[in-house]
Parts: structure tokens; sequence; C-alpha cells
């Protein structure tokens, strides 16, 4: 019975070998009229293990040449020779930092300027003895100023100004007017008590263009009056910048020398009334003259 069912089992393996297929080899094509057997399911499977083992593949690729472009970037950014002028991108361009900038100060400034003149003549020997008031009258000025900046709140500002100053006073039942233009060059040391207001003081060189003195009455006697062709003085002042680039200031101006020096009085003990014609003359005693003047003015500064 062993022998029989050993020799059965021996049989049974060879037929098995005779007919079993490896399973790397392609299946069997089948005529048509088999084509209703199934394939084995290892064979429906094996694509897609193939699949899943080339994305595995593609995937390594792609890590393996991200991280070789990642390193010869890193090795590029600490290499000095290796910096680019190129602009980086938006979203790669570091943030600035804010840097406060500092306001810029004027150093030269140039400006236009006009004034209101009121003033007199003052310190006459003799006017008071003739029952006179001094000459009193108005004008105005314009011309063109500057600005220098020496240190913080200090400035040499000098100015030329065109000026028309007219005055008068009564004299026994008629007028005498002093018409007068000037050319006056001021040189001001300006100082700054805060930022809008400042204090000014500087010396005046006034250059006499043209005068005529005269009354309104015909009469037997016709003076001859002459006045200096200069003057020298002080003037004093403040100011306010309303705006950066406007500012209103107040003057007031002395003069240092005589008005009319070399006019003559005609009652003098010494004036010889027919030689009248060789001098500068008056009927009233003009001696010790000066000028005074208050000035209201404002000025445009053309830059900033």
């Amino acid at each position: 019975m062993k022998k029989f069912a050993a020799g059965l089992w021996t049989v049974l393996c060879a037929t098995a070998a005779s007919i079993a297929q490896p399973i790397d080899q392609p299946a069997e094509i089948y005529p048509a009229e088999q084509t209703d057997i199934q394939q084995p399911a290892f064979e429906e499977t094996q694509p897609a293990a193939q699949s899943a083992v080339q994305q595995n593949s593609d995937a390594a690729s792609v890590y393996t040449a991200n991280s070789a472009a990642s390193s010869n970037i890193q090795a590029a950014s600490e290499s000095p020779a290796a910096v680019s002028n190129e602009p980086q991108a938006a979203d790669e361009q570091p943030l600035p930092e804010y840097i406060p900038v500092p306001k810029k100060k004027t150093i030269i400034n140039f400006g236009a300027g006009a004034s209101f003149i009121y003033g007199n003549f003052f310190g006459f020997e003799g006017l008071k003895n003739d029952d006179m008031e001094d000459p009193t009258g108005f004008g105005g000025d314009f011309g063109i100023k500057a600005s220098f900046l020496i240190i913080d709140g200090l400035q040499f500002s000098p100015q030329i100004m065109f000026r028309i100053f007219n005055l008068n006073h009564e004299d026994e039942g008629f007028t005498r007017y002093y018409n007068q233009t000037f050319l006056d060059f001021t040189f001001f040391m300006r100082g700054f008590i805060t930022d809008k207001i400042y204090l000014e003081v500087g010396p005046q060189i006034s250059i006499n263009t043209t005068s005529d003195v005269k009354i309104n009455e015909d009469g037997n006697f016709k003076e001859k009056i002459e006045q200096s062709p200069a003057e020298f003085g002080i003037s004093i002042g403040a100011g306010y910048f309303v705006h950066k680039q406007v500012s209103i200031g107040f003057n007031w101006y002395m003069g240092f020398n005589e008005v009319f020096p070399d006019v003559r009085y005609y009652f003098d003990d010494d004036f010889i009334p027919s030689d009248r014609d060789k001098y500068n003359w008056s009927l009233i005693n003009l001696k010790g003259a000066h000028t005074m003047m208050f000035k209201l003015g404002v000025t445009y500064w053309f830059l900033q």
C-alpha cells in the first residue's frame, strides 16, 4: 500500500511539473473560444506595482535634483565673487529701514520787499525859535534783499531799497515841501530768538538821487536849498515769519550826519543878501537837521 501511494505521488508531481509555467513568463494566448478563462490576479496587479515603483524613482530623482540646486544656490550665496547685481524678487527683497531725513537749512536766500514809511527831520538848532514844527511826512520803499547763514540762529542780511520820502511843515501861512528820493544800502546782522521771531541791526548808507525843497507861494525871495548827497545812519528792527517764505518787519532808522550841512540862514549876521546867489540859503534855520524814519514792511523770500 505504501509503495502504491508513493508511486501515485511521484506521478502527480511529474504531471504538475510538466504543465506548470514560471511566474515571469508571459501568459499563454488561448484560442478565441477560450477567452472566457480569466487571467491570474497577479498579472493584473503587476502594472500598478511597476507604476508605483516608477513614481518613487521619479520622486527620488526630483528630490536629488532639488537638493543639488539648493546646494549650488547656498554655495553661490556664500561666495563673495558670486554676488549678482540683478534685482531680487519682490518677496525676497529685505524691507528698508526708516531713516529720518534732517531738514535742510537754507544757506543763501533772496527776496523782494516793500515798506511803508513815516518819518521826520529832527534836531534843528533854531526852528523852535520861529514857532515852527519839525517837518514830517510819509513815503515808501521797495527793493531786493538777501540773507546768508553764518551759524545757526545768525544771518547776514544786506538789502538795496529805492526810497521815496516827502515831508512838509507850515511856515507863516505857507507850506514848505521836502521831496526826496534815495537809494538805501543796509547791512543787517539778524539774530533769531525763535524759529520765526528775529531781531536785526545794521548800518545804512543812503545815496540822495533827487531832492527838491520848495514853498507853495511866490515871493520876492527864492530859497536855494541843497541836501547832503549822502546820509549815514543805523537801522534797528524786528520781524516775524508768518510763513516760511513771507516775513513782516518793523524798523527804526536814525541818521548821524546833517541833512542840510551847507545851507546858510538868511538872517544870520554874516549873511550878505546881495551874495545869496552864491550860497545855499533858507529863510529858516536848517542847521542840525537829521533824518528819522519808522518803517513797516513785508518781504517775500524766494527760497524755502
